[in-house]
């Protein structure tokens, strides 16, 4: 079973007006490559909000690969800052990942509990 609202597509995107965050849920054992990372931008700009505070909860999702990885590093116009939620080695791996690559454009931050990504993330100007 996914996470509650991800369906067919493996993950959720979602806008939280009380916090002003946008939100990506993966689905367990999701798997995102370059076509699945090009809905979901497509998915957050239909929020349309411009850029936004982007929290990224990938303690579920099995896999982003290369393709998908490189097309999320090159999104800095679309977003202020993004804070990705990390819970098992391979997800910490990934999430250090992008925070290699990220340098320079945005803020981006790991975290292991929710409360506090988004606690930074509403801080981040």
């Amino acid at each position: 079973m996914g996470a509650p609202g991800t369906g067919d597509k493996g993950y959720q995107v979602s806008w939280n007006d009380e916090l002003q965050i946008a939100r990506i849920d993966w689905a367990p054992g999701a798997c995102c490559d370059l076509a699945t990372a090009q809905q979901v931008d497509r998915d957050v700009q239909h929020l349309g909000r411009g850029k936004v505070r982007l929290l990224v909860d990938l303690r579920p999702n099995a896999s982003i690969d290369r393709e998908g990885r490189h097309f999320f590093i090159n999104l800095h116009a679309h977003y202020l800052a993004v804070a990705l939620l990390a819970g098992s080695p391979a997800t910490r791996m990934l999430a250090n990942f992008f925070l290699g690559m990220k340098r320079g454009t945005i803020p981006v931050r790991l975290f292991t509990a929710e409360d506090e990504a988004i606690d930074w993330i509403r801080s981040v100007a």
